[in-house]
């Protein structure tokens, strides 16, 4: 008897360890999430004012490379979580990748639409060290979000297109042999002379 009273005992210990766990990975999440918040929009902000040091032409150039590369990249890896050949698990890594990726927009896109006070500091660091960098790049966002539904759409046609021709040839392969095979008993029964 001793031996079974053990064995609650144990499994109650160990479900109070995994819900104190839990709580603490809730808290160190919650408390990254505020120390990143008020980190990282200055220090995006930081660096983007200095790869453009106050050069219009450049913030347009970087805006757009910005926009275009970190929208379409991550939308073409999130697509190969699409392809049913893909199990559950590997989906939901490939779309993390593609949000790792996308990091770039993910922190303009927080300075931009951020309320924070770090939020506003960037803000004012990128309208004043590169001032038409978030508009390029949510402009050339915009275009790679078009650009990848136009791949998109023509792969799919590139597809059933395809799919079409296989179609075709294999009924071409079987009227071609039905009508040899026709010509082939038509001379086995016509009588010779």
């Amino acid at each position: 008897m001793t031996e079974q009273a053990q064995v609650p005992a144990q499994k109650k210990r160990n479900w109070g360890v995994k819900i104190i766990l839990i709580l603490v990975a809730v808290l160190v999440a919650v408390a990254a999430y505020f120390i990143l918040g008020a980190i990282l929009p200055r220090w995006w902000s930081d660096v983007i004012a200095g790869q453009i040091r106050r050069d219009l032409g450049a913030s347009v150039l970087v805006g757009m490379f910005y926009g275009f590369v970190f929208t379409f990249i991550p939308l073409l890896v999130a697509w190969q979580a699409t392809r049913k050949a893909v199990s559950w698990p590997w989906k939901i890594a490939i779309v993390l990748v593609a949000v790792a990726i996308a990091t770039p927009n993910l922190l303009t896109a927080g300075i931009v639409f951020g309320s924070t006070e770090s939020a506003h500091a960037g803000q004012r660091t990128l309208s004043v060290d590169a001032g038409f960098f978030t508009t390029w790049t949510a402009i050339s966002a915009v275009a790679a979000v078009v650009v990848f539904a136009a791949v998109t759409i023509l792969w799919a046609l590139w597809r059933r297109r395809g799919k079409q021709m296989k179609v075709l040839k294999q009924a071409e392969n079987h009227r071609t042999r039905a009508a040899k095979n026709a010509e082939a008993q038509a001379q086995d029964t016509t009588p010779s002379a």
